[in-house]
């Protein structure tokens, strides 16, 4: 199968992200693997380079490669064969969180919209502490970006899953990650099932910018209560929009009643 080439500058990348944050090298390597899968350096069903020569081209020991591989293993994105290789299982990393959703109902909506104010605040304010230079740049571009589309009248709805997940990314926490990762589906069809009108999209770009300006100047504090804050605004339309559309399902329910009665 066609292999893409990884980007340059990409083994030193693993280096100073396990090196400046003091967190396991694994994590680090585990980040790079799962990048260039989710990009298509590899394709599903190809197989990987040998760990000797991926340890070699990532400046890391084989030991932390193994543990990398292994992570992914246990989500679904590699499949390790013995005597054969490692090989490219999907895309997209699987956990048993995603199998409980089949469609994005109303309650559904209510429990991502409770769980992301739970876990996003803290992710943000870890990332705003051990994100590097670079990826909060890249987080406030993405900023900027929605800031330009609001201005023009339209929805960023992708621009907005990737902020999210650039932010859970670069806080350095593989469980949260992984947890983020396993309502990725649900996310973005929840997303793009949202219908904000325009006031709330520039509202809702405005708070990405704040919130990614807070963390480019590693002010952990204020980006976790600007969050939290997008969060909770975030459940309280939810909310809102479940009591109106349970209310326009009683109010046909019973001109329904009225037209058998009759």
């Amino acid at each position: 199968m066609t292999q893409r080439t990884p980007p340059a500058g990409a083994p030193a990348a693993v280096r100073e992200r396990g090196r400046s944050r003091g967190h396991p090298v694994y994590t680090s390597v585990f980040e790079e693997l799962q990048e260039r899968i989710r990009r298509g350096d590899w394709l599903p069903g190809a197989r990987l380079p040998s760990i000797t020569r991926l340890a070699q081209e990532l400046k890391v020991g084989t030991g932390s490669l193994r543990e990398a591989l292994q992570s992914l293993q246990s989500i679904g994105q590699v499949k390790i064969e013995h005597g054969r290789g490692v090989f490219v299982a999907s895309r997209h990393p699987y956990t048993d969180i995603s199998r409980h959703f089949q469609d994005v109902g109303a309650g559904q909506m209510i429990a991502l919209a409770e769980t992301r104010r739970i876990l996003e605040p803290e992710l943000t304010a870890l990332a705003a502490e051990r994100g590097t230079a670079e990826e909060l740049i890249a987080i406030e571009n993405l900023a900027w970006q929605m800031e330009a589309v609001a201005q023009q009248g339209g929805d960023f709805a992708e621009l907005d899953v990737l902020f999210h997940q650039s932010i859970a990314r670069a806080a350095r926490n593989p469980i949260l990650v992984r947890t983020m990762q396993g309502v990725q589906d649900l996310f973005m069809e929840s997303r793009l099932q949202r219908k904000l009108i325009p006031a709330q999209i520039v509202s809702t770009a405005h708070y990405h910018l704040l919130i990614a300006q807070a963390m480019q100047a590693r002010n952990a504090p204020q980006a976790r209560l600007l969050m939290q804050a997008h969060m909770s605004d975030m459940l309280n339309e939810v909310l809102s929009n479940e009591a109106k559309a349970e209310a326009a399902a009683e109010a046909k329910a019973k001109a329904e009643a009225t037209l058998i009665e009759v």
